[in-house]
């Protein structure tokens, strides 16, 4: 079971490590590059560890939950909640200091840039999970 889990994990991880390099060199090449406050590096780093927490929290929400229902339930409700509560901590968070003057014109977009990735991990969940759970 773990096995098929951990899977997931990875898949979503790649899944949205693809989505938010996608997104983010559109966003780049189209409006502003603020590659500098989220670099290739960290954007992957944070849909990694985003996806493999995950994994440990589907694990361990699906032995506290024997009824798979119920487990998927309190799983989804978890990962949404903290992709949400990610926003706020954005919102909060200091705004960077840009060396681009380009990005420095655009620095009330930037955490609009960022928000959406942030919801990535569980949408690379979702897609990812009827791979390696039968339903």
């Amino acid at each position: 079971m773990f096995k098929n889990i951990f899977f997931t994990g990875l898949v979503s991880a790649a899944l949205s490590i693809i989505a938010c390099l996608v997104y983010s060199t559109g966003y780049f090449s189209i409006i502003v590059d603020f590659s500098e406050g989220a670099s290739f590096v960290k954007i992957g780093s944070y849909c990694l560890a985003t996806a493999m927490t995950a994994t440990f929290v589907y694990f361990g929400v699906s032995k506290v939950f024997k009824k798979e229902n119920a487990a998927e339930f309190v799983f989804n409700l978890i990962f949404a909640l903290a992709s949400l509560l990610s926003v706020f901590v954005v919102l909060n968070a200091q705004d960077p200091e840009f060396v681009n003057e380009e990005a420095n014109l655009f620095l009330e977009y930037y955490k609009g840039f960022i928000m959406p990735m942030l919801f990535f991990p569980a949408l690379g969940w979702m897609i990812a999970k009827p791979l390696f759970h039968k339903s």
